[in-house]
């Protein structure tokens, strides 16, 4: 092997060594530039829709309702000695309808269409005919 030849191979390897692994980190940093300028671009636009239109609603499932804090018994207008052997007026804390399926098995008639029992979870248990 002559001297032009051994430069040569030396040239090669510096190349292969030092410039390929440059080249290709200046690729790589180029297509993630790209990326990001993408990614501005496409919120961007975003927020322009959203100064256009008004911002997405939330969906429906995770929207909260208010609580009602007022009592079947007052709602259903009962009488106050009906109201003293009422099982849930003893445990406030608790839906009326869970206190009577509680401790009557069952749920009357009446507690489906109740707006007390409709906010509630909705159980499948059987309905007193």
């Amino acid at each position: 092997m002559n001297e032009l030849e051994g430069i040569g191979v030396l040239v090669a390897l510096f190349a292969l060594r030092c410039i390929a692994p440059l080249a290709l980190t200046m690729a790589f940093a180029y297509l993630m530039n790209r990326l990001v300028d993408r990614w501005r671009a496409e919120d961007e636009l975003l927020l322009q829709k959203e100064a256009i239109t008004g911002p997405e609603p939330e969906p429906a499932s995770n929207l909260k309702l208010p609580v009602v804090t007022v009592p079947c018994w007052i709602l259903r207008n009962c009488e106050e000695t009906k109201q003293e052997d009422c099982p849930a007026k003893k445990q406030s804390g608790v839906p009326c309808w869970l206190v009577r399926l509680t401790h009557e098995g069952q749920l009357p008639k009446s507690c489906p269409t109740c707006p007390i029992y409709a906010r509630g979870e909705e159980i499948p248990v059987p309905v007193i005919a």
